[in-house]
């Protein structure tokens, strides 16, 4: 049991929950989580390189200069608010194309709740599931020869 408890809390920690603030500073470091929000213009002009009607684009800073960025992206949303899985591919961005940028950061109390939730529940489904079995009564076993 203890060891399938440990590969859940290890699951519910990388799995955690992340909201997205602003930028606090004008160069972000490689590899940093980021949004980037697209103008209407960004968007239109990007569109062969990520696709039509993109808003957001999500992944990883790969470098940064005062041109452009360039993500590894996970992800886009569509402005009417599909999202589209990536795979990683590497795509510039020009920063005059972009309306803003926000970096994704770990809620620490939302995850711990979460994972509370999930381990208080594992420990009373396990509770439930051992009291289920059917108790031993004195004489119930084989018949003892004669």
């Amino acid at each position: 049991m203890r060891p399938h408890l440990l590969a859940l809390l290890a699951t519910c920690g990388s799995a955690g929950c992340y909201y997205y603030r602003p930028l606090q500073s004008a160069s972000p470091p490689p590899g940093s989580y980021l949004a980037a929000f697209l103008t209407d213009t960004g968007s239109d002009h990007l569109s062969r390189a990520i696709g039509p009607d993109v808003g957001v684009v999500r992944g990883r800073l790969l470098t940064s200069d005062d041109q452009a960025l360039t993500f590894s992206v996970l992800g886009v949303s569509l402005r009417h608010g599909e999202s589209v899985t990536w795979k990683g591919e590497r795509v510039a961005l020009s920063r005059e194309y972009l309306a803003g940028l926000e970096q994704r950061h770990l809620s620490r109390g939302r995850t711990a709740l979460i994972a509370g939730a999930v381990v208080l529940g594992l420990v009373t489904t396990y509770k439930v599931f051992q009291g289920l079995g059917t108790p031993a009564t004195a004489g119930s076993g084989p018949p003892t020869p004669r």
